[in-house]
């Protein structure tokens, strides 16, 4: 009950994070039907995932700085009304350049949303109350994770898909009305005034991960050697280059070099990534099983996934419980290390029943790491960074995630006849299987000689 009472002020965070979750678990088995009616192909609407994901890896970290000094409060209650208006757009658009355009509106509301959701629950709570508090938020936000795929699935095969994008309209508005009553917080040596930011730093780091995003996006169809790939993906490593060495000259950068000192920081940070890689790649793979090899209608699909979404909700509990226990490296080695035998079964898995089983175990292995990156974010910085270590963690996780869906979705194309084959998915999540391995062995060793204790970051 005392994480209940705790947990009531901050359920209009929830909501903000239970509409991103939602939206984006639902949205990918109604491009099918989205691509029937409006007269397009499912691959000509990828676009709606991936200018979507490009503006919210982008923009995670300005949105974290914008936090720190206009009010956490403020920025999260504008992300939130920017995502809801954009869903209506999407929801009542009748051209795919429309669909396609407030789908990456919705990208940038998402960004200032996630890591301002963060901040103020870890400014508002005391060390012994915050880590349930925010698995209790992730839970509730895990709900949407789970709910996503059924009500993607069942909305866009009776009522239409344009009800995925509506469903998120009233949410919204009851997480304005509630939203009001947040305390709120900021980065008292940040400043008020947005000429103090760091716009060079902005401009870079903008620029390169969108040169990046868009350049490993398009690789399929490009190809490896083309100028069209090559070119802005040497522009954008170029600009992240002068993005670093621009942060560690400048007055109030977006983020401090000492960030990347944090040694438990960085390999919570790095581990949480390769798993969310997991959790994305097992997430087409299955997709693709379900819909393409083992021909379920979109509804069915959704019901499938169920039992994997469940899985990818329990994290936020189960996470926020586990490091009142037992220190946050040590619970990420141990997840890292259960993600091997899960991707191996789901692999392997030939009847339906036991491949529903492995989703599950999917599901809640490789959600481990969102929910622990964020968790330790709070364990390992600085109350008033945790908008900076949030909007770090979450950079990471996103734009190194979709990398990691072009990869495996290139193998699984790659590997015998097309349309894709069960040979390609099984060499794909066996491959990650094994690299979470060795990631889950390396995060141990890191670990273990140190593992009862934090490294503070300077403030």
């Amino acid at each position: 009950m005392t994480t209940v009472r705790a947990t009531l002020p901050f359920l209009p965070v929830a909501a903000g994070l239970f509409c991103i979750q939602l939206d984006f678990f639902s949205l990918g088995l109604a491009l099918p039907t989205i691509a029937v009616e409006m007269g397009s192909t499912v691959t000509n609407l990828q676009w709606l995932i991936s200018g979507y994901m490009i503006a919210l890896g982008a923009l995670l970290i300005p949105a974290g700085r914008l936090g720190d000094m206009l009010g956490r409060r403020e920025v999260l209650l504008a992300g939130i009304a920017v995502f809801g208006l954009s869903s209506l757009v999407c929801g009542l658009a009748t051209s795919i350049p429309v669909l396609i355009g407030a789908r990456v509106v919705q990208g940038v509301g998402a960004a200032l949303i996630m890591p301002s959701s963060f901040a103020l629950v870890t400014n508002a709570t005391s060390e012994q109350v915050r880590p349930k508090v925010t698995g209790a938020l992730l839970g509730i936000a895990g709900v949407g994770t789970a709910l996503g795929p059924i009500v993607g699935g069942v909305l866009s095969s009776t009522i239409g898909w344009r009800w995925v994008f509506l469903v998120n309209v009233p949410v919204a508005l009851l997480a304005l009305w509630g939203g009001r009553r947040l305390q709120s917080s900021r980065d008292e040596e940040a400043g008020r005034d947005l000429r103090g930011l760091d716009w060079w730093g902005v401009v870079t780091v903008v620029g390169g991960l969108v040169a990046i995003s868009v350049a490993i996006d398009d690789v399929a169809a490009q190809g490896w050697t083309t100028p069209a790939t090559w070119g802005p993906l040497l522009g954008g490593v170029a600009l992240l280059v002068a993005f670093t060495i621009r942060e560690r000259h400048a007055a109030a950068p977006l983020v401090r070099p000492s960030l990347v000192r944090n040694r438990l920081f960085v390999v919570l940070c790095v581990a949480g990534t390769l798993a969310n890689v997991g959790a994305v790649t097992y997430i087409v793979a299955a997709t693709i099983d379900l819909q393409t090899l083992r021909g379920l209608p979109a509804a069915a699909a959704g019901l499938a996934f169920c039992v994997s979404s469940v899985g990818l909700a329990a994290c936020g509990p189960l996470s926020g419980w586990l490091t009142t226990k037992i220190p946050a490296g040590l619970i990420m080695a141990v997840s890292v290390l259960a993600c091997t035998p899960a991707l191996v079964l789901l692999a392997l898995a030939g009847p339906l029943p036991l491949y529903v089983v492995a989703l599950g175990l999917c599901g809640l292995t490789t959600g481990m790491g969102f929910g622990l990156g964020q968790l330790a974010v709070q364990n390992v910085l600085p109350a008033q960074r945790s908008a900076e270590g949030s909007s770090v963690m979450l950079t990471a996780l996103i734009c190194v995630g979709g990398i990691g869906v072009v990869a495996a979705t290139a193998v699984i194309e790659a590997v015998g006849p097309r349309p894709p084959t069960s040979a390609g998915i099984a060499l794909t999540l066996v491959a990650l299987a094994a690299l979470l391995l060795v990631a889950g062995v390396a995060t141990l060793i890191s670990q273990w000689p140190r593992r009862r204790a934090a490294d503070p970051v300077p403030a």
